[in-house]
């Protein structure tokens, strides 16, 4: 299997004099095949904020990308590099990519991004300083689960240079990086975003550079996931020159502080006010003082306990500053968590389950949510990945109408899937399944065709007028085909006269066949020995009458048959006829053609 790279974050500062520019994306779909993301989203709003609010970087220098295809990721970073190269002014650039990966490319629609020239490409900037921060990740089996293959774990020293470019991972080879549903984002990114907004800031100078944000990050993403099935440790690659370290953020007293004292270390998060998404996190220090910066607005500051949590309501303004250990809190179940989680709660849900392999369920979650809303994009990226994943099932039971329907369906509802790297194969084969089964459906109607023009295939009735026959000499006979290869023939003599009944096998469902075929003849004896006729039997002459042969006797019939597609038909035959003569008191035999002209009916 695949081992799956997951880098980091892109971040950048060195002094207020130059001009920062943030390329932040946030993709949760990934490839078709990937099961989708919760956090992207968040991870890359939250990383802007954090850079526009403490970091330095206007709001104007920021692009912000959700789902974007190559091709747009490519537009947006050639602005920027345009920008780079026109700037007289130090220059620094902040990438960061939250999203799916593989060990060698980012999941993104559009032709492949690979990993490698994405680096290259950064680190060729003109921009004085680059920091790269890519959390890329896969869906994986367990519950909020994203993967890739990182470079390994370096520390950066405080001496190291701070012009160059810097790579961060946030997890070590063959480890993966974890999102949280209790902290609604990627656990690294979580602790990223902490450490810039002052958790970070060890020496307590205000600043909050490159080294202590790693470290920061670095400490608390092992340390969390270190009791899990899958610890995670966050790796840097780094090319700088200079002296001197890298200040990220600065914790200017213009914004809102939430002051940490020196106390027992206890665990204090803040979440928005509706709780929908999580804003920082930092832990009390007995032999030091923290903070983290925010921005004016209302919050719930939580303090996880072993029984519940504590919960208290604060509103911030520019220049507030509260202490933590203070604030009037409130207990709340453990249940209450850290975060409520958001509307896009469904459709996660419902990729878990088809990650789990359960397709129904997922199709009939997926369909819940179209059924609410019709155009909701997620529900309907959902419910073609379920076809997707259906439509393999139907490969393999061999039923390809229905899989050609379903991967139809998923195609249809999401047309981006014709910019996905992953959906090819899917894509090839509904176009490999169209032609064959058209193919299929041809032949069929040929076939369906050929059947109504065939009338052995379809006249089941039929009336016929032998002249001469092994049957008699003018006789009528009714037809019946139970079987386009048996006819069961009720004939009347009416020379006799006589009724005959006899079988007749005809092995080719074409306008010309072959007949071979047996009966047996009753006469009614009311010319028997009556007659002067004189028949030649065998080549010599014999006084015998008509009753005399056609009386009692069975007959075999060989011969060629054939019937016009309007069931009009033409017989041409002969065959043995063998008698029982009441004059030798012994059998005997005689052999006779058979013309006969009729037609068939259904």
């Amino acid at each position: 299997m695949a081992r799956f790279l997951l880098l980091c974050v892109l971040f950048a500062s060195v002094a207020h004099a130059e001009r920062r520019f943030a390329l932040l994306v946030g993709a949760n779909d990934g490839w078709a095949t990937d099961r989708s993301l919760r956090y992207a989203h968040d991870d890359a709003r939250r990383v802007q904020e954090v850079l526009v609010q403490l970091g330095n970087v206007a709001e104007a220098d920021t692009t912000l990308l959700y789902e974007p295809t190559t091709r747009e990721l490519d537009a947006a970073l050639t602005k920027i590099e345009a920008q780079l190269a026109a700037s007289t002014e130090p220059t620094l650039l902040f990438f960061f990519y939250s999203g799916h990966a593989d060990a060698s490319a980012f999941h993104l629609r559009g032709p492949v991004l690979a990993l490698t020239t994405l680096a290259d490409r950064l680190s060729n900037t003109k921009a004085g300083l680059t920091l790269a921060v890519v959390d890329a990740c896969r869906s994986g089996a367990i519950l909020g689960t994203k993967g890739a293959m990182p470079v390994a774990a370096v520390r950066l020293l405080a001496d190291e240079p701070v012009q160059g470019f810097a790579l961060l991972s946030s997890s070590g080879a063959d480890e993966l990086a974890q999102e949280s549903k209790a902290l609604a984002g990627s656990i690294f990114t979580h602790h990223w975003v902490s450490a810039l907004r002052g958790a970070g800031d060890v020496d307590g100078d205000g600043t909050v550079s490159l080294t202590e944000a790693y470290g920061y990050a670095y400490d608390r993403t092992r340390i969390d996931t270190e009791a899990s099935a899958l610890p995670q440790r966050p790796g840097f690659r780094f090319s700088l020159k200079g002296r001197g370290d890298v200040p990220l953020t600065r914790l200017i007293t213009a914004a809102a502080t939430l002051e940490l004292e020196a106390e027992p270390s206890h665990r204090y998060v803040v979440v928005d006010a509706a709780e929908q998404h999580l804003v920082a996190e930092a832990r009390s220090d007995p032999t030091e003082r923290r903070r983290l910066q925010l921005s004016a607005g209302s919050y719930r500051i939580k303090r996880p306990v072993l029984d519940g949590v504590l919960v208290a309501e604060v509103t911030m303004v520019p220049g507030t500053v509260l202490w933590a250990s203070r604030l009037d809190y409130k207990k709340e179940p453990l249940e209450a968590g850290l975060v409520k989680g958001s509307s896009a709660f469904a459709e996660w849900a419902a990729s878990g389950t088809l990650a789990q392999g359960d397709v129904n369920a997922a199709l009939d979650m997926f369909q819940r949510m179209l059924d609410e809303d019709p155009y909701e994009t997620r529900a309907r990226r959902g419910k073609a990945r379920a076809l997707l994943v259906r439509s393999t099932e139907l490969q393999r039971e061999g039923k390809t109408a229905e899989e050609q329907k379903v991967l139809e369906e998923a195609l249809s509802l999401d047309p981006t899937f014709g910019e996905d790297p992953s959906v090819a194969r899917f894509a090839e084969r509904a176009k490999v399944l169209k032609f064959e089964n058209a193919r299929q459906t041809a032949l069929k109607k040929a076939l369906a065709d050929e059947i109504l023009n065939d009338p052995r295939l379809t006249k089941h009735w039929g009336i016929t007028f032998a002249l001469l026959s092994t049957k008699g000499i003018l006789v009528l006979e009714g037809h019946w085909m139970p079987t386009p290869w048996l006819f069961i023939t009720l004939g009347v003599d009416f020379i006799g006269p006589g009724i005959d009944l006899s079988a007749r096998w005809v092995p080719l469902a074409s306008l010309w066949s072959p007949y071979i075929g047996g009966g047996a003849h009753y006469g009614f004896d009311a010319w028997q020995r009556k007659s002067n006729s004189t028949i030649t039997i065998n080549g010599m002459p014999a006084a015998l009458s008509y009753d005399d042969i056609w009386g009692k006797m069975f007959h075999g019939d060989l011969g060629i048959q054939f019937m016009a597609p309007g069931g009009f038909t033409a017989e041409f035959g002969g065959g043995p006829m063998l008698y029982y003569s009441d004059r030798k008191q012994a059998f005997d035999w005689f052999g006779f053609i058979h013309l006969g002209l009729g037609v068939f009916f259904r």
